[in-house]
């Protein structure tokens, strides 16, 4: 065997140093290795793209264009390429069953169709849908609220998907 034999006292504080020894060599070896997340916020944020949004038509439009705010810069040059997109909501009851509860599942589907421009030529368009669920439970007021609620997140949700394809074909690395 490679290692010498240990008395009691001695082997346990040579074998807590070889541990020692080996996390610090391990420690050392991954210290120089960094971790960079491809589809996170960094990696977004190295691409440019700059956009202008045109003025919202009702309430829905405008989370979406605040939404898409948040991670792409806005721009005020002529150059600079123009959103406009067009927002719906629709809401549906799921979840069917026979046991008698007040609270009902349902479901919202955003849809958000946007075209982008520069100089007055379209050069990207598309349409991106998202869904989000809420509950209802009988109470007029929590009911609207969670409704509203759903309708934002699903808005949201698709003006991140629609940001993400707008990087993905107008984004310079």
């Amino acid at each position: 065997m490679w290692l010498p034999s240990f008395n009691a006292i001695g082997g346990a504080r040579a074998l807590r140093a070889l541990a020692l020894a080996v996390a610090l060599g391990a420690g050392l070896a991954v210290s120089a290795c960094t971790l960079t997340p491809v589809y996170g916020d960094a990696a977004a944020a190295q691409q440019a793209l700059e956009l202008r949004h045109a003025a919202p038509n009702d309430r829905l439009e405008q989370v979406f264009y605040r939404a898409l705010a948040l991670r792409v810069p806005s721009g005020s040059a002529d150059t600079v390429p123009e959103v406009s997109v067009s927002v719906s909501a629709s809401t549906s009851r799921i979840g069917l069953t026979t046991i008698a509860s007040p609270v009902r599942d349902h479901q919202v589907v955003a849809r958000a169709a946007y075209t982008v421009t520069r100089d007055g030529e379209t050069i990207a368009s598309g349409t991106h849908t998202a869904t989000a669920g809420y509950q209802t439970t009988g109470q007029l007021v929590a009911d609207n609220q969670a409704r509203d609620a759903a309708i934002e997140r699903a808005v949201q949700q698709a003006a991140q998907s629609v940001r993400l394809e707008l990087l993905g074909r107008l984004g310079t690395p």
